[in-house]
């Protein structure tokens, strides 16, 4: 019954919401209703005229996406601009990427209502044939830019039917979209928040259609890695239990220990990061020590080092930082060692070294 009224709901926005503008950042093909009118066809995806290679000024044969987008203008569903360009390097907005895959896939489309928003019988569809979920979109914003996690859910709809109106976790879907190989990763991580280009919509449209029919692809093993991980961190899978103790896996505590060690940098004589949250009953333990040249006399701690977190922790989980870094143009290397462990009974034994000389990471050492 909830699902019933929030897909009411999100019916009546589309109704209501006005078009998107060619000005607001959606090329002219979409926005022109006479270009990208709806019909009843279930071949629609491929109605769309023909375009030449040589009518689109802005790509080449060399383009890392030349042959996919190729692919997608020759199937109709994605146009080019009067300007006779095809702007694939433009990020895709929600409507966009949408009326591509609904398109792609050659679902039926009610006609265009007067006064509606051209994407509006694509959305429908999307929506009816459980491709979007109603509570995605209840704010009507289809000029927002579309989310790598927005495409997946999306994608993973579209080649497994049981994963709609299925209400699986996000990093499910994610990890499903991996495993088939219909996204890959952007420097080893799966950056489910980050956008996408026209290109890079396209290519994730023509991997959904290959795997649909049944096809292959390769598969990000780094990134599969790292999506295996945060999904068992999605459903709390991240104890190893020995008798009554309980300790962090190794590959869960270093995922988030690499995590905050990528964020942090040295500038302007401090040293600045984001401290991500952890799983309930988790904590960090990190510190760092500064090493000097003798003959300057610097006076460090008496320990030489300074402990930025510990039980007791200065830092909030969550929230960026930044601490000062004594006597900074004189250190000749600085360690930082960090560990995730057991806040009730912490073991020290998970532990990541990282190395900076002159102010530079040079080595990550991960000891288990």
């Amino acid at each position: 019954m909830i699902k019933i009224w929030k897909w009411l709901v999100v019916m009546m926005v589309l109704a209501i919401v006005p078009t998107v503008q060619a000005a607001e950042g959606v090329p002219q093909d979409l926005a022109d209703v006479g270009e990208a009118s709806a019909d009843s066809s279930n071949n629609q995806a491929m109605g769309a005229k023909e375009n030449t290679i040589a009518s689109f000024t802005d790509i080449s044969a060399s383009h890392w996406a030349y042959a996919d987008v190729m692919a997608g203008v020759q199937k109709g569903y994605i146009n080019g601009l009067p300007n006779g360009t095809i702007a694939p390097d433009q990020t895709v907005s929600r409507a966009e990427f949408i009326k591509m895959a609904v398109a792609a896939l050659g679902l039926p489309i009610e006609e265009q209502q007067s006064g509606e928003a051209w994407y509006v019988p694509y959305a429908r569809a999307a929506l009816e044939h459980g491709l979007i979920d109603p509570a995605e979109y209840e704010d009507g914003d289809y000029a927002r830019f579309m989310s790598r996690m927005e495409m997946v859910r999306v994608a993973v709809k579209a080649i497994d039917e049981s994963t709609r109106n299925a209400g699986l976790l996000d990093e499910e879907l994610m990890l499903k979209a991996v495993e088939n190989g219909i996204i890959r990763g952007i420097n080893g991580k799966t950056v489910p928040q980050g956008t996408s280009t026209r290109a890079q919509a396209v290519t994730v449209i023509e991997r959904m259609l290959k795997v649909r029919d049944g096809g292959e692809l390769p598969v990000d093993e780094e990134v599969l890695e790292i999506a295996r991980i945060e999904y068992r961190i999605a459903i709390g899978d991240i104890w190893e239990v020995d008798g009554e103790y309980r300790r962090v896996y190794n590959d869960i505590a270093s995922y988030f220990e690499m995590k905050l060690l990528d964020s942090i940098y040295i500038e302007d004589g401090h040293l600045k990061g984001y401290l991500p949250v952890t799983p309930e009953g988790t904590f960090y333990h990190m510190g760092f020590q500064v090493w000097y040249d003798p003959k300057d006399k610097v006076v460090a701690s008496s320990t030489g080092v300074q402990h930025l977190i510990t039980r007791s922790t200065i830092l909030t989980p969550g929230e960026y930082f930044s601490l000062p870094i004594k006597a900074v143009d004189k250190a000749k290397e600085i360690t930082l060692s960090v560990s995730l462990e057991n806040a009730a009974m912490p073991s020290n034994r998970h532990h990541t070294i990282m190395y900076y000389l002159d102010n530079k990471r040079i080595v990550e050492i991960i000891n288990y």
